[in-house]
């Protein structure tokens, strides 16, 4: 596995409120990526994109809309252009 992570910053909306979450890409074993999110130095879940096209939750207890609103901003992250 590659020591790369990329680490960014968005902003999505959880319990109706925005909130500033720090993104850390990283990669299982075989080489999927998911991510995990954190608030402040707590981590609040960690998700990945599927191959049908949307965002799970592999670890956490956040809404399903939150986690596709994470996914969404993670994506415009990690898609080029």
């Amino acid at each position: 596995m590659e020591s790369s992570q990329k680490e960014f910053y968005i902003i999505a909306e959880i319990d109706q409120q925005k909130k500033h979450i720090k993104v850390i890409g990283l990669e299982t074993s075989d080489g999927v990526p998911y991510y995990s999110c954190l608030i402040g130095e707590s981590e609040i879940s960690q998700v990945r994109k599927e191959t049908y096209g949307g965002w799970e939750q592999l670890w956490g207890d956040l809404p399903k809309e939150a986690v596709e609103q994470i996914g969404q901003e993670i994506a415009k992250q990690v898609t080029p252009p």
